[in-house]
């Protein structure tokens, strides 16, 4: 696809651009690209987030109703689908909230073209701080990127319940067995991507008055 080979081309010669200017320094190319770009897209992300946190408050609000209703029911399957749907569409809800489904298409090419920008710029190798050689994995800096991926978790929409704890886990998890096999410039990418998404978190928390 010549408009998608065309994107990761620019990106990539943006990340080495950025290099040149940085006394060559291929990890800040990677890091300050990957900034501009996630800077660029956060009113976007921060409209996205906003609309989920309005739409996660909602349905905690009307969670006890909803509970009611399916214990009521609960030998009647189909009459307690029947009961959620009215009580969501009396509040105006739905069990996916589609602007940030929406949101979230807009986004993704956007994400995919700097992953794949990244991912091939990292094979050219270069040294950043302790780390050699940042077209191999590097285990601390994986460590250190879990970390802010489960602070950037846990500042974001919270989930009601049991699944609160599992929701914070599993992408930690993920997180880890992902970056200790990929080269440690992507590594650097979805570090200064998780950083960003704590600040954001945090902004969001603000604005709604939450702690």
């Amino acid at each position: 696809m010549p408009l998608w080979n065309g994107a990761v081309e620019l990106l990539r010669e943006a990340i080495f651009a950025y290099a040149q200017v940085s006394h060559g320094n291929l990890a800040m190319g990677i890091i300050g690209v990957t900034f501009l770009a996630r800077m660029a897209m956060l009113p976007l992300t921060l409209r996205v987030s906003r609309a989920a946190a309005a739409h996660q408050e909602a349905m905690r609000r009307v969670q006890p109703e909803l509970d009611a209703a399916r214990a009521r029911f609960r030998h009647d399957p189909r009459r307690a689908a029947q009961e959620t749907r009215r009580i969501l569409a009396r509040e105006g809800l739905s069990m996916v909230p589609a602007g940030g489904c929406v949101g979230a298409l807009l986004q993704a090419p956007v994400l995919l073209a700097l992953f794949s920008a990244v991912r091939q710029a990292s094979a050219a190798g270069g040294s950043f701080l302790w780390i050699r050689d940042i077209s191999m994995p590097n285990l601390v800096l994986a460590g250190i990127v879990t970390a802010l991926t489960t602070a950037s978790m846990s500042v974001g929409v919270q989930s009601p319940g049991p699944s609160k704890g599992l929701l914070a886990a599993l992408p930690a998890i993920l997180t880890m067995i992902a970056l200790s096999k990929m080269a440690a410039g992507i590594g650097l990418y979805w570090g200064v991507s998780s950083a960003i998404g704590i600040g954001q978190g945090l902004l969001v928390r603000r604005l709604q008055g939450r702690p």
